[in-house]
């Protein structure tokens, strides 16, 4: 259904300060970069390839998950595959209509209804009007928004929008479905529907393309799974496979104590991360922390606007992404929501020691309005490790306990124990 052949995209990077944004010195620039432009595109620094020479193949009712860091090229394939984008070299052939679900709300018209874009957006995928009108209650059901199915789009949440988009392209069953990240959006019902269609899909002959940064809903929906690493292809077979090799470069990048990010001002975005850190009480940012230890994680942003309604949000995950807590800095005190004004801020929360058994964990952290929009997200920013160098001995397990919980707690018989 799907063969990918010497696949290759090539972005040029426009370096610029605020005051050579004028036209005529944008026609300056861009002369001495076509004069000076170096034969080999890799020597030139401002070109990046976000995919170089991926080859691989897909068959007729196969699950195929895409795993990777963020910016190894996942949602620059789906992007080439469903003709949104052209490749710099190579070549993509499908057989099949194609679904995608890309971003929250992609080919929406906002001035439409919701009714009028889900009869838009089946006549795009090539579906008769009558095909539509049989499956519009369907969809409407599944998404669940349906008192504000003839609201204008403009007007929904991002949620409500992602719902309504997933919900036609599920209801409406093209030969080949493409989604990146679509399953952690929205509630725990909502998620568990979704899942459950894309396994009703799936076993129906369906070929489905399914970007994700959670290892278990991949592990769960798709029987092979391909690595990126920026641009290329690393590894590509069973599923399992593929995670472990993937976790396994997690945790050598945990080894190497990066648990300290920084990212460039974005004064474009009405809120942007700036830092973001694992530090022991003491400060120290080695990316290795005793379990006996608390640790905080602390994040610096800017809020580049005044803005309703809005909250700083974490959450950490063990290596193999299952979510260990997520904390919000409004979570505490809701009065938080209010207006917040522009500036550049730091806050931290603390993880007492001893919560946490050893192991691998990353952070992954976001600013936005609760369920309806993110300004700035920054999934798997840094990772850390818990190490146990205490003495104490442990009769079953000599390494670590199963579980994530660190602390022991100690039994108390009622009148009489039963030890010699």
């Amino acid at each position: 259904m799907i063969s990918v052949e010497n696949l290759s995209k090539r972005y040029v990077l426009l370096r610029h300060k605020a005051h050579d944004r004028l036209l005529s010195a944008s026609i300056i620039g861009m002369a001495k970069r076509a004069v000076t432009r170096p034969a080999d595109p890799d020597d030139d620094a401002d070109v990046h390839w976000a995919l170089r020479d991926v080859n691989f193949e897909v068959a007729q009712g196969e699950a195929l998950g895409i795993i990777g860091r963020n910016g190894a090229g996942k949602s620059t394939l789906l992007k080439i595959i469903s003709r949104l984008t052209r490749p710099t070299d190579g070549r993509v052939v499908t057989r099949g209509r194609i679904g995608s679900m890309l971003e929250v709300g992609v080919g929406f018209n906002p001035m439409l209804t919701g009714r009028e874009n889900v009869m838009l957006s089946g006549v795009i995928l090539g579906i008769k009007r009558s095909e539509i009108r049989k499956k519009f209650d369907d969809i409407v059901e599944f998404s669940g928004i349906r008192p504000f199915i003839d609201v204008p789009v403009k007007r929904y949440s991002s949620g409500m929008r992602v719902r309504l988009a997933f919900a036609v392209m599920v209801m409406l069953e093209p030969e080949i479905l493409l989604v990146d990240e679509v399953l952690s959006v929205g509630d725990a019902e909502f998620k568990r529907r979704s899942s459950a269609r894309m396994q009703e899909l799936i076993r129906s002959g369906r070929t489905v393309l399914f970007v994700s940064h959670s290892k278990q809903v991949v592990e769960q929906l798709c029987d092979r799974a391909l690595e990126l690493d920026r641009g290329r292809l690393v590894s590509i077979g069973a599923t399992s496979r593929v995670v472990e090799h993937y976790s396994s470069a997690n945790q050598e990048d945990s080894r190497s104590g990066n648990a300290f990010v920084e990212f460039e001002a974005e004064p474009e975005k009405a809120m942007c991360i700036r830092e973001i850190s694992v530090i022991t009480i003491n400060g120290n940012c080695s990316g290795e922390i005793e379990m006996a230890e608390p640790l905080l994680v602390r994040m610096s942003y800017d809020i580049n606007e005044d803005i309703e309604g809005a909250h700083a949000f974490c959450r950490i995950e063990t290596g193999e992404g299952m979510v260990v807590l997520s904390s919000g800095d409004a979570d505490y005190d809701p009065a938080h929501l209010g207006k917040r004004r522009r500036g550049s801020y730091t806050a931290e929360f603390q993880v007492d020691g001893g919560l946490l058994e050893a192991g691998d964990y990353r952070v992954s952290a976001s600013l936005g309005v609760p369920y309806e929009k993110n300004f700035d997200r920054r999934p798997d920013a840094v990772q850390f490790k818990v190490v146990d160098r205490s003495s104490r001995r442990r009769l079953w397990y000599p390494q670590t306990r199963p579980g994530l919980i660190g602390r022991e707690y100690p039994w108390v018989y009622e009148g009489r124990a039963p030890f010699a």
